[in-house]
């Protein structure tokens, strides 16, 4: 489930100098997250009264499956009779960020535990986030349960969604022991796609292709994730609060891969490059987006320009909008790069682009 369906920070569109004379037009759509992204794994079968887990990860940004899950491992906090005292109380705790991982279509853990083991009491209530991180805790304050963990990501982390954190949308009650204990996983941070497209003058004497993209910078990757849940009197829960703390940066640089290769653009629609890439959700997401291309005549193909890397900046002096809203986890934002010089002059040995600085929306 996603976090929230708000209307995206972002709407505007910023048409960028590119080496003093080409120009590219940067904006973003935000697409809201649908339900069709859901993969779920099985539990052990050997023994109906161990308490199992199945976590199912919905509208994550990326698709997963049963050979190639995304985080191997998941911690979980577990408790019978759970008030605002029993969370630091012995004997009440059935799992206490314990680990559990997955192998071969199972979620496992150790020591296993049993349902009957505690059939003298009322009602179960469960937590779960992805992956497992030994300093997470749960806490209670004033009628709240805040579960909170760490999160450090690498490049290849961010670029290839497998080790995403992700958290339970809602803790799992039960009010009798039995059964599976059912997580659904929402996303903690917020997936960017790149595309891209050419002008509809461009498109009709120029082709460029796309050789290599590269996201760098100051991009935030180290923080502090939490989410807060309030226990109802209807033996209900709801989400409360989500957020992120100590939100550091670090100077990454992300080499976006495109698994077709290059990408030759020749018309004026929007080209997925690569798959989504990642970060956490704050306003301190100001990359360099750096587009290495070839310029071809259309007609024949003719290279006129080879190997031309340009910078885009996205920040928040060229998205005013930023200033108000952040990112929002849970979706994927369309970072669409549309390269629209505003004039074109086609001489007999070159190209030469002359534009100013322009707005357009999208």
């Amino acid at each position: 489930m996603c976090i929230s369906k708000n209307k995206p920070p972002f709407g505007r569109a910023w048409v960028g100098c590119l080496n003093g004379t080409l120009y590219i037009v940067l904006c973003t759509l935000f697409v809201a997250c649908s339900g069709d992204d859901l993969e779920q794994y099985a539990q052990r079968a050997d023994n109906a009264d161990e308490i199992g887990f199945m976590p199912k990860t919905e509208n994550v940004t990326r698709g997963y499956s049963q050979e190639n899950p995304h985080p191997a491992t998941m911690g979980v906090f577990g408790f019978h009779d759970l008030s605002g005292t029993t969370i630091t109380r012995d004997g009440y705790d059935i799992f206490k960020n314990a680990t559990v991982s997955y192998a071969n279509g199972a979620w496992t853990y150790s020591p296993v535990r049993y349902w009957p083991e505690y059939s003298a009491y009322s009602s179960f209530d469960f937590f779960g986030y992805m992956p497992y991180n030994k300093n997470a805790t749960l806490t209670y304050f004033d009628g709240d349960y805040t579960l909170s963990f760490d999160v450090n990501l690498s490049a290849n982390d961010m670029m290839d969604g497998n080790n995403i954190p992700l958290v339970c949308n809602l803790p799992h009650h039960k009010d009798y022991p039995g059964d599976i204990v059912n997580f659904d996983m929402d996303q903690t941070l917020t997936g960017f796609q790149l595309m891209f497209k050419l002008g509809t003058k461009m498109s009709k004497v120029r082709e460029f292709e796309i050789t290599k993209v590269v996201v760098s910078g100051a991009i935030p990757n180290k923080g502090t994730f939490s989410r807060t849940y309030a226990y109802k009197a209807d033996k209900t829960w709801k989400l409360a609060k989500t957020e992120w703390t100590k939100v550091t940066t670090g100077n990454l640089s992300l080499d976006i891969r495109n698994s077709a290769g290059n990408l030759n653009l020749t018309d004026d629609e929007f080209h997925d490059w690569g798959s989504p890439f990642f970060a956490i959700p704050v306003k301190s997401f100001m990359p360099t987006i750096s587009v290495t291309y070839n310029v071809k005549v259309a007609v024949d193909g003719t290279v006129t320009r080879q190997t031309l890397t340009n910078n885009i900046v996205f920040n928040e002096a060229n998205f005013a909008n930023l200033k108000t809203a952040d990112l929002t986890a849970g979706k994927i934002n369309s970072l669409k790069i549309a390269i629209v010089p505003d004039h074109l002059y086609v001489l007999a040995d070159a190209d030469q682009y002359i534009g100013t600085l322009t707005i357009e929306n999208f």
